[in-house]
């Protein structure tokens, strides 16, 4: 027999998937009608097993205080946990049975699942193996065997009175009478589904036996204890307007029943005030129809009174259908503005995209314009000879000679393949540690640097680990305006208008998520007026 009850459940699966759930098996026995748990750890031989106490929780279902419950996650764990279960488990061997069960064993699977961060559903699986009933005479027992047939035979007249009173459909239910039927209530009359497997001999000796266990399955069988229900809620706002026009068809119908009464009401008062007419006119010729008259009178005040009563519950029909139009109504405007604001922040994004790669292409072609610009300031420094100015003519030409001498960045010594490559291992792992986004730009920088390797990886050092100014970029403390000196410029304007742009972006996003959740507060609120 299994019930369902939700129940929030903290424990399930510790992966990355949304769906959790947990498994859990205990064991126990009722042992002269006593609740013995089978999966306890074992006691010494001079000492007394202790019992279980059966009582009701707080939730209203039935509980054993402690019983011992493992968490199993594999068909394996559940048979071993059986087996130890079987092994504890009282027998003896009498003239009928050589392993013979001297009490009842209850096996209960808990398994508990859900969805994270939701309320969890728990299905409880009780699987009883019930001691057969025995006559003495056959059997032959004696002493505390006997004392075990008799609590065996009690327990399952309990089960039988039980089952005999849920199939009359009793007020009182005895429950009580014994422990196995108060554990088994809430299987045999709550919220579940039963199902029961009857072990019959088809040896002769056995005839009453198996009669009477044939008997008390035919009796069962008739039983019809409910079916087991699952409450679901459900939030959609699509199913939330299905259900509003379902409503709506519904007052629609009802309006036109209404119509339809009140047409024939209409017609039925007309022709009251047709027979009164002619009541009227009869009394002026006959005294004698003054009763009839009374009649009709009595007659067209119920109708009167019928007629306002109908007008009443149109008119609350009527009210009740105009606001239901007009919360439908809202909720498409709603539907509607939210699909505008959509597109919305889908064209800005776009436009903020298209700013990125405008602005992307600008830094391309100053970096361009600045790499031509120290190519022609080394090639002039290579070509032209290094003699001193002599004259006031000169000197004009030393200013651009001197910007470059500014400009150039210094080239160490040629290095090997071995230094180039622990370099370029260095500079990875700066990357990857500092800025992982441009880890895929490592053989963009070595050819930039090629022949200055050194040099980048101290400047690396310098803005990672230091808080220096990028590689690649020269300092323009000194005011000189070279080429070189543009590019930081350059750079830092592109990053403040990307994180500008990406501010207002988390911004609107945050507006956004902050007018759907008043939204939905707002259509839960139009949801709980219409249930109330």
């Amino acid at each position: 027999a299994a019930d369902e009850n939700r129940d929030p459940a903290e424990n399930g699966n510790a992966d990355d998937s949304p769906f959790v759930f947990n498994i859990e098996v205990g064991m126990l026995e009722i042992y002269n009608d006593e609740v013995y748990d089978l999966l306890a750890p074992p006691v010494a031989a001079s000492e007394r097993k202790s019992h279980l106490d059966v009582r009701r929780g707080k939730d209203g279902l039935i509980e054993i205080q402690g019983l011992v419950k493992e968490n199993v996650s594999c068909l394996e764990d559940v048979m071993a946990v059986l087996t130890r279960g079987n092994d504890n488990r009282a027998t003896a061997s009498t003239n009928m049975n050589e392993h013979s069960s001297r009490s009842h064993m209850i096996l209960n699977v808990k398994v508990t699942c859900g969805m994270k961060d939701q309320p969890m559903q728990t299905g409880n699986l009780y699987l009883i193996d019930l001691a057969g009933s025995e006559r003495v005479r056959k059997s032959e027992v004696v002493g505390e065997q006997l004392k075990e047939a008799g609590h065996i035979n009690k327990s399952l007249a309990a089960l039988g009175n039980v089952m005999e009173a849920l199939d009359r459909k009793a007020k009182h239910v005895p429950y009580r009478d014994s422990k196995l039927t108060y554990l088994l209530q809430d299987s045999l009359g709550g919220n579940s589904r039963t199902m029961m497997v009857v072990n019959v001999n088809p040896c002769s000796d056995s005839y009453d036996e198996t009669t009477y266990a044939l008997q008390f399955a035919t009796r069962v069988r008739r039983i019809n204890i409910g079916t087991a229900k699952k409450n679901v809620t459900s939030k959609n706002l699509e199913e939330t307007v299905n259900k509003l026009s379902s409503e709506l068809k519904l007052l629609a119908q009802a309006k036109a029943r209404s119509e339809q009464q009140m047409s024939s009401l209409k017609r039925e008062n007309k022709r009251v005030q047709d027979r009164l007419k002619s009541a009227a006119e009869s009394r002026a010729r006959s005294h004698d129809d003054t009763r009839t008259m009374a009649i009709l009178k009595k007659s067209h005040a119920e109708v009167t009174e019928r007629l306002k009563k109908e007008k009443a519950l149109r008119e609350g029909k009527t009210g009740e259908l105009e606001n239901l139009q007009q919360e439908m109504q809202k909720v498409r405007q709603d539907t509607a503005r939210m699909a505008r604001q959509v597109d919305k922040l889908s064209s800005q994004v776009t436009e903020k995209d298209d700013k990125i790669s405008d602005l992307q292409k600008q830094l391309r072609t100053a970096k361009e314009k600045a790499s031509a610009a120290n190519h022609r300031a080394r090639t002039a420094q290579i070509v032209n000879p290094r003699t001193t100015p002599s004259s006031g003519a000169t000197s004009s030409s030393s200013a651009p000679r001197e910007r470059v001498a500014r400009s150039t960045k210094p080239r160490g010594t040629p290095k090997s393949d071995d230094e180039i490559a622990k370099i370029r291992s260095e500079v990875e792992e700066l990357l990857e540690k500092h800025d992982p986004n441009k880890v895929g730009k490592v053989d963009t920088l070595m050819e930039k640097f090629k022949g200055r390797e050194t040099y980048l990886l101290s400047k690396m050092k310098q803005r990672y680990e230091s808080g220096g100014a990028r590689p690649g970029v020269s300092s323009t403390s000194n005011g000189t305006a070279n080429g070189s000196a543009s590019r930081p410029v350059t750079r830092a304007s592109s990053a403040t208008a990307g994180t500008t742009a990406q501010q207002r972006s988390e911004a609107a996003l945050q507006k956004h998520m902050a007018r759907m959740k008043q939204r939905a507060s707002a259509r839960s609120n139009v949801q709980s007026r219409l249930n109330g």
